[in-house]
């Protein structure tokens, strides 16, 4: 039997079973609670596993490979980045998150800053820094779709985006949640079954850093073969300010039973996910730079090449079709949030209510999937052209979301003084600086090529909320008292 006709098999029976559960949990959704936050059932087991699957996305396994190989040692940054921002998550946003009972980063923007101009832009934030991440897992899906199936990348990538939105569209979060775990299961066995292959291709760890480091001189020092020691740092730090306000887990705190179950899923979805970055992008990068590295049309194509050189047809296409689950883990996500940001923020929060407008509940579902649709079709346009290795757009979109977001969350959630006027310039100010940075960065021009456009960014909106907040008066009691209880 062909490669591809296996690989179309076991795909196949793949889609039957993540479809399946979209209609399934179409069935229950009959209200906002249902449709975004999952009526807010769910426990440590099905959380710890779901933030999991939202963090270890496509991008992370493809472009983490593709990045390591080409940069080396620096590429292990990120995993003190996320032990930081997830910590920053836990001991500082989870309960406060729970106790103010929205669905949405911009309902807590609106909410604690009670300003309904904030949560419009929250929401378009949201939309857009989506729409770019979507870019990202478009496009990784696409490369596993060629080498799976055996069809050309445009077809992959219009199959890929069809499959993300449809079941997002149905099922809403409590889809999202259960194929994720499905998802989760798929990842890790494609990723194990590579294990004693590319073990007895380039032998273990000592073995094939020595390899790598006679290639490419500089791989395994900390700062890889390229980079220079501040660009690292502002690495390290925009990774910081990503884990912080990763929107899959900071949302997924709404889901959760209570406090405690919404505090405990983060530490422990750190531990796993720091094991599986460690051997997932580390170990098989140096593997991929030793064995494939001149056979690549693209750096991000690594994986892929280096499943389908090592693995007979049938264990190649388990494997590639767990890391095309891990795509769809974080795209579905990312669907669903932008889809609240629409119907729930922007429709309903911030047009509907003002006006006294009263909807049915399933009228905003329709309007959510409409906008589901909406945002999957606009980021399969983009992901045509070949902008960037996907960890960079990756890293292009969280900047915008820490810009936007990082001290309105950070301060907002620690000071009673902090003003509506300061987070709304810090959150549009390090937002549009940010997006001017990246888009020299994409350019090539030299003013931003030093440093990474989050860094910039993050420095404006932090320093636009000291200065505006020292000349404006705090946000009232009524909507402070949500986050920090009554005053005494």
């Amino acid at each position: 039997m062909a490669a591809n006709t296996i690989g179309a098999i076991v795909f196949s029976l793949y889609l039957v079973a993540i479809v399946g559960i979209g209609l399934v949990a179409a069935r229950q959704q009959k209200t906002e609670a249902d449709f975004w936050v999952a009526g807010r059932r769910f426990g440590l087991g099905v959380l710890v596993m779901a933030n999991m699957a939202a963090v270890m996305h496509g991008g992370a396994i493809l472009s983490g490979i593709a990045f390591t190989g080409r940069f080396g040692g620096v590429a292990i940054l990120p995993y003190i980045s996320f032990v930081g921002g997830a910590a920053i998550i836990f001991y500082l946003f989870a309960k406060k998150l729970r106790r103010s009972g929205g669905f949405t980063i911009p309902d807590y923007m609106g909410d604690r800053f009670d300003s309904r101009g904030l949560r419009a832009w929250s929401a378009i934030v949201v939309a857009v820094s989506s729409i770019i991440y979507l870019i990202a897992q478009i496009r990784g899906m696409a490369f596993i779709l060629e080498r799976l199936l055996g069809f050309g990348f445009m077809f992959s990538l219009i199959l890929g985006t069809v499959i993300f939105v449809a079941y997002v569209a149905l099922g809403g979060l409590l889809a999202v949640v259960w194929t994720n775990i499905a998802q989760f299961i798929f990842m890790w066995v494609g990723l194990l079954i590579l294990v004693p292959y590319v073990y007895d291709a380039v032998g273990g760890w000592s073995s094939v850093l020595q390899q790598v480091e006679a290639i490419a001189p500089g791989w395994t020092s900390p700062t890889g073969t390229q980079w220079s020691g501040w660009y690292m740092v502002s690495w390290y730090l925009i990774w910081l300010v990503a884990y912080s306000t990763r929107l899959e887990l900071v949302t997924k705190m709404y889901a959760a039973k209570d406090d405690r179950i919404a505090r405990a899923s983060v530490p422990i979805a750190i531990g796993l996910v720091m094991i599986f970055l460690l051997y997932g992008n580390f170990y098989l990068g140096a593997a991929a730079r030793v064995m494939v590295w001149d056979q690549l049309a693209s750096a991000d194509q690594a994986f892929p090449v280096l499943v389908t050189q090592l693995l007979t047809p049938g264990l190649a296409a388990i494997a590639l079709t767990g890391i095309a689950s891990a795509a769809m883990s974080t795209t579905d996500s990312l669907l669903l949030m932008s889809g609240s940001a629409i119907a729930h923020d922007l429709v309903r929060r911030c047009h509907d209510e003002p006006k006294g407008i009263k909807r049915d509940e399933r009228e905003y579902l329709r309007i959510s999937r409409i906008s589901i649709i909406a945002i999957g079709a606009i980021a399969f346009v983009c992901a045509i052209p070949d902008l960037a290795l996907i960890l960079r757009i990756v890293s292009y979109a969280i900047a915008i979301v820490g810009a936007a977001f990082f001290f309105p969350l950070l301060v907002g959630m620690t000071s009673r003084r902090v003003s509506r006027e300061a987070a709304l310039a810090s959150s549009i100010g390090g937002t549009l600086i940010t997006c001017v940075w990246i888009v020299g960065a994409l350019t090539n021009a030299s003013w931003a090529s030093n440093v990474h456009p989050g860094i910039v960014g993050l420095g404006t909106a932090g320093l636009l909320m000291l200065v505006v907040t020292m000349f404006t008066p705090p946000v009232g009691k009524e909507a402070v008292s949500k986050y920090f209880g009554a005053a005494t």
